[in-house]
């Protein structure tokens, strides 16, 4: 009998220390909610398609890729572009869903990969997110 109120104060304290602690919990994003990139093959020779697609939890000013770094298998950087409403890599306008593919001149036959830091939100708050995609050769 001495055990049950023992056992029960054990119980709640464990339902008060897990409710508190899901309440505590904060988004990952204030701004993304979705992003994704890839790379693929263009149609001419060395040409390479990085394709990013981002999502924000509303329409924001900025929205896009913040750069675009290329690499080479061999861990060396072939390139970092950086992103604006001129390469097409940030929106010239506020929206919630952006998806844009930038070509890139690559060597061809050489194995590349790319590393898009994807951002949404104000112009001097927003949120960042690194999403690597996978190896692809560039073709002949």
């Amino acid at each position: 009998m001495k055990k049950t109120p023992l056992i029960m104060a054990i119980i709640v304290s464990l339902l008060l220390v897990c409710s508190v602690g899901a309440q505590a919990q904060t988004r990952s994003s204030e701004y993304l909610s979705g992003y994704r990139a890839s790379i693929k093959c263009g149609t001419n020779s060395g040409e390479l398609l990085i394709n990013f697609v981002v999502q924000a939890e509303k329409s924001v000013p900025k929205i896009g890729a913040l750069k675009i770094d290329i690499y080479r298998t061999s861990g060396d950087r072939a390139a970092t572009i950086w992103g604006n409403a001129s390469n097409g890599l940030l929106s010239s306008q506020s929206r919630m869903l952006y998806t844009y593919s930038y070509s890139y001149k690559g060597i061809p036959t050489v194995s590349y990969y790319a590393v898009v830091t994807v951002c949404a939100g104000t112009s001097t708050n927003y949120d960042t997110r690194e999403v690597t995609t996978s190896v692809i050769q560039a073709p002949k």
